[in-house]
């Protein structure tokens, strides 16, 4: 074989590799990303129309703000940027509930990466935060037998904690409830927090078909245990379905608290109209 043919066979399994990998990793983090903007953006319409910005910021903001904050700043430590501004709650006239300000070294690709991981931290953040309070509040509503397929381990999830009638009486279902609410309805990502994540996530898919053309080039040699796809299963697979699991949990209660906003909108309307 030619070493052009021999080069045309490593760039395409590389390249079938990383996307695989890539739909795999982010897909439902983006999909499940989107779905909450759009959730969050017309609830928040709804609430204000209805009860007010400040009224709807303090319903669950107190806590769902900060956990968001909170996120984005642990992952500002971990890249190695400088923070040098951060407000975990505010009640600012232009509708801004918290932020965060930080700088870094645009020579790094380190940090430059991390910009992508920044963005996207309200909803790593949020789904752990979750998570704890599950193990918190109800912990025998946590799966026995975590499962790799989203879908097995998103029901069992849904079905110990909502499909439950046994909680219903428990006031720990309830403390759950409302913060995970609170927590999930501030998960969803702000137009700045995308901002800085398209350019690092292209740096991110350089090194991922990096990491899968040098895999890739192992692979012809026999060394099958080199190949970057083993890297990505098992527990890996296991941690990433109660993920996704605990995210659509997330959208699932934010839609139920859209549906919420809606009759509160419908409830108030003789009352706007009134003034």
């Amino acid at each position: 074989m030619e070493i052009t043919d021999k080069l045309y066979f490593l760039l395409s399994d590389a390249i079938v590799a990383s996307l695989k990998q890539i739909i795999w990793l982010f897909g439902p983090l983006f999909l499940i990303g989107f779905a909450l903007y759009w959730v969050s953006k017309l609830r928040n319409q709804n609430l204000t129309q209805s009860i007010g910005g400040k009224a709807c910021l303090f319903l669950t903001g107190w806590v769902g703000t900060p956990v968001h904050e909170a996120g984005q700043a642990l992952f500002c430590l971990i890249f190695g940027h400088k923070i040098t501004e951060i407000k975990f709650f505010s009640s600012r006239k232009d509708g801004t509930s918290g932020y965060i300000k930080h700088e870094y070294n645009q020579r790094s690709i380190y940090q430059k990466l991390g910009n992508f991981f920044i963005g996207v931290a309200p909803m790593f953040f949020g789904a752990l935060v979750i998570y704890i309070l599950l193990w918190i509040f109800l912990p025998w509503c946590l799966p026995q037998e975590l499962d790799e397929g989203i879908r097995i381990t998103g029901w069992k999830i849904f079905k110990n904690i909502i499909f439950n009638s046994d909680n219903f009486g428990n006031w720990r279902f309830w403390v759950f409830f409302y913060l995970s609410l609170s927590v999930a309805s501030h998960a969803a990502l702000s137009a700045n927090d995308l901002k800085g994540t398209v350019p690092s996530f292209f740096i991110l898919l350089g090194l991922i078909f990096l990491v899968n053309l040098i895999a890739s080039a192992f692979l012809k040699y026999g060394l099958d245990s080199l190949s970057f796809t083993h890297m990505f299963t098992g527990k890996i697979d296991i941690m990433l379905s109660l993920f996704y699991s605990i995210m659509l949990y997330a959208l699932a209660i934010s839609i139920l608290y859209l549906i919420f906003s809606y009759l509160l909108s419908w409830i108030s309307k003789p009352f706007r109209r009134k003034r």
